[in-house]
């Protein structure tokens, strides 16, 4: 399970340098100050590190209990971080929806990054203008970012079950990454 919580750690510090150069860029008043940046990357790793003992649990065949380890870093989502959460949510939920039309997938997903990106699209540059260029990098650094989170919640609250993980000829347990994987939710 250390194994497990050491690369959902590891995701959750990549994606939390990602969310800070996207802060950065999309911010018309960027300040930067390395509590901030620490803080930022710690609860990341922290609600990534929880991701990872949940994946971790589920091909080790473990209790379903798991699923609260990600929970302390949700505290991410206490601060602007929330904006966030609407496209990460419509995101697990289009994955979910494997095997649906695409018409059908696709209205979480873009109904939840409308609600994630239109203040960054109503405010432009603060003075009416247009967005600057490094503020558009960080508007797809920001969509980037939604759909990995998104990811990772489908990853944290997909059905959990036996009949997931499929048995080797070797006898023990293994993960399956391609589409059957998907088809049950």
């Amino acid at each position: 399970m250390l194994s497990w919580l050491g690369r959902g750690a590891l995701v959750g510090v990549a994606w939390g340098v990602t969310a800070r150069i996207f802060m950065r860029l999309v911010s018309t008043d960027p300040e930067f100050s390395w509590s901030g940046t620490g803080a930022i990357v710690g609860m990341s790793a922290l609600l990534w590190g929880g991701i990872g003992l949940v994946a971790g649990a589920r091909v080790m065949e473990r209790s379903r209990w798991w699923r609260l380890a990600p929970l302390p870093g949700l505290v991410l989502f206490a601060s602007p971080g929330m904006v966030l959460v609407p496209g990460a949510v419509g995101t697990a939920v289009a994955v979910a929806l494997h095997g649906r039309p695409l018409v059908v997938r696709a209205l979480p997903l873009l109904l939840g990054m409308g609600v994630t990106l239109a203040p960054a699209f109503v405010a432009g540059d603060g003075d009416g203008g247009a967005t600057p260029a490094p503020a558009w990098v960080g508007l797809a650094l920001v969509v980037a970012a939604t759909v990995w989170l998104g990811l990772g919640l489908h990853a944290w609250w997909r059905r959990w079950g036996r009949s997931e993980v499929p048995a080797t000829s070797g006898g023990g347990p293994r993960t399956s990454l391609g589409p059957a994987a998907y088809d049950r939710g």
